[in-house]
């Protein structure tokens, strides 16, 4: 049942192969997570994918190093997160707590009369119980090495600080609001994970200089959350669109959950989306700088899966009636093909061209819109392959070689004439079903030598011609070496 359900859900053949690999690849992971652990990183995991099942994933393609440090820092900050969002608790009590959250950091449970934090008091589910044995992450992030720890305490720091500021505040009034807010929960997060990596040696130092790419890396991905989250948002209390934005369209922000405003809520919901685009060529310009492949998967899956429910969210209205989804099997597709930075841009550029088919003329931030649509796919033209995507004609031709060489073969042994093989009948004629079996596995062959044998060849030589001028070019400098010595 699970694989016809899959089937059903998959937009094409090549997404329902994606989906499969992918749960086959998330249970792999789930194992790795834990194997040889002690009991406090194994709760560290179990909790990772339990408040967060997609970040546990992209998590994996880290390597243990990153994956460590990285773990801890979302579990911290999602502890503080889950203090900030409980609506129900009291706001002086979220206020304290978020403000010196990050002194809990200093308590390392291990030590003699260590009264390490947790609570029972905030959120629900797998939320509350992160908080509830909160000493466990304390153990794992104390067990971390010192540049990682104090990475992790300063961003905690500032982000309590930030979250301490807008407790009390009902709705985000300006645009500016609204984009230092986001910064507070998700541009820090950016500038954490550049720290995390230039730390570590993986990426260069001055990676974690550009400031201004890692927030809108952060920026990008909590403004696609508050756009897709609406209804849940208002639902709970919680009213992040700007007023200034809003009320352009209307009288209040829970309104337009309304049908009937629904023409209203749609030029609102495109402007929201329009104000999330234009942190896109900072976050292309980011993934590119990144040199480590493995950190590079980490911080451009969950960009790509952005853009695509970015896409997904413009000028639908379903965002008014609920949470909008990518289908699984398109998710799986984008986690699993995301692997490079050619593959990034046509993405990019795929969604910001189904994007700038969804524009209306008559939308009032449709020259807007267009214009960062515009500059996106300008970014990302000169490296998208004019090719089209092949990988399902190439698993079929596969598939069909295998089949008719076997069928081919088959049909020659069962007309061997004790002497040699032959597949001709009495009368010397090929049956017509050999025929076509024979001219399909040709026409197959040649399909396959063009885009698999020549390319491969082509690789080959251009690989050749790199080698060789790599030679001359240390030849050259021995040259010199010797020239000089002379």
């Amino acid at each position: 049942m699970g694989v016809l359900k899959d089937a059903m859900a998959a937009g094409s053949l090549s997404e329902l192969i994606a989906l499969v690999r992918y749960k086959r690849k998330a249970a792999a992971a789930n194992a790795l997570m834990t194997a040889a652990l002690d009991h406090n990183w194994k709760y560290a995991y179990t909790a990772l994918c339990a408040v967060s099942r997609s970040f546990a994933l992209v998590i994996m393609e880290l390597s243990t190093e990153m994956r460590h440090p990285v773990c801890i820092f979302y579990l911290v900050l999602r502890a503080l997160d889950t203090i900030e969002d409980d609506t129900s608790a009291d706001p002086d009590l979220r206020q304290q707590l978020c403000s010196n959250f990050w002194k809990q950091l200093d308590v390392n449970p291990a030590l003699p009369d260590a009264q390490p934090w947790s609570s029972s008091q905030f959120g629900t589910g797998a939320e509350k119980h992160l908080c509830q044995n909160f000493p466990s992450v304390l153990r794992c992030y104390h067990s971390l090495h010192v540049k990682y720890q104090r990475i992790i305490r300063d961003i905690t720091r500032r982000m309590g600080n930030g979250m301490a500021e807008h407790i009390r505040d009902v709705a985000c009034d300006s645009i500016r609001d609204y984009d230092l807010y986001c910064h507070y929960v998700a541009g820090l997060v950016g500038y954490g994970l550049s720290d995390i990596f230039a730390q570590s040696a993986l990426e260069d130092k001055s990676f974690a200089e550009r400031k201004d790419l890692s927030n809108s890396m952060g920026l990008f991905l909590q403004k696609t959350n508050i756009v897709r989250d609406y209804l849940e948002d208002i639902n709970e209390g919680r009213t992040f669109w700007p007023q200034e934005i809003w009320s352009n369209y209307g009288n209040s922000l829970s309104d337009f959950k309304d049908p009937a405003n629904r023409k209203f809520a749609l030029p609102l919901l495109n402007h929201m989306v329009t104000d999330a685009l234009r942190h896109v060529p900072h976050c292309l310009e980011y993934m590119s700088r990144v040199r480590t492949n493995d950190i590079f998967k980490f911080v451009a899956i969950p960009q790509v899966m952005a853009i695509a429910t970015l896409a997904e969210c413009y000028n639908n209205g379903k965002v008014f009636e609920g949470v909008v989804k990518i289908r699984r099997s398109k998710t799986a597709q984008l986690v699993l093909r995301t692997k490079n930075m050619d593959y990034v841009y046509k993405v990019f550029f795929d969604y910001a061209r189904t994007i700038m088919t969804a524009v209306e003329s008559h939308d009032p931030n449709a020259e807007k819109t267009r214009q960062l649509l515009n500059e996106v796919m300008d970014i990302c033209v000169p490296h998208v392959p004019s090719t089209p995507d092949l990988i399902i004609p190439n698993v079929l031709s596969i598939i069909l070689f295998c089949v008719l060489s076997s069928y081919v073969l088959k049909r020659r042994q069962e007309h061997f004439d004790g002497a040699v093989f032959t597949w001709r009948s009495a009368g010397g004629i090929m049956e017509p079903r050999d025929m076509l079996a024979v001219a399909a596995l040709f026409l197959v062959c040649i399909y396959m030598f063009g885009f698999f044998l020549l390319p491969y060849m082509q690789k080959l030589q251009r690989e050749e011609v790199r080698r060789m001028q790599t030679s001359a070019r240390l030849a050259r400098r021995q040259e010199n070496i010797v020239s000089l010595e002379d």
